[in-house]
């Protein structure tokens, strides 16, 4: 599909839909700005901190997550993690 043709079709469901699903429309809209925003932004490397502590020691904390943004840190990971060689 061309370029013009994508956006009649965008234009022509936009023009079918209800206020309260055009807002949803716009939302998601702002949210894909908001992305390219984010994902143009320089991440800042950090030096792990090393105490001689196993992995294991973190168990302590399993099932404690407090907070309501657990979905936008599952998220951040995805988008800036490196994919795996092998």
């Amino acid at each position: 599909m061309t370029y013009p043709e994508l956006r009649q079709k965008i234009e022509q469901q936009l023009a079918q839909l209800p206020p309260d699903q055009l807002s949803l429309v716009s939302d998601f809209l702002d949210s894909l700005s908001g992305k390219s925003a984010m994902s143009q932004r320089p991440l800042r490397r950090l030096t792990p901190i090393k105490r001689g502590t196993k992995a294991g020691g973190l168990l302590k904390f399993a099932g404690t997550w407090q907070g309501n943004d657990l979905e936008d840190c599952l998220r951040l990971v995805k988008e800036t993690r490196s994919q795996a060689q092998f």
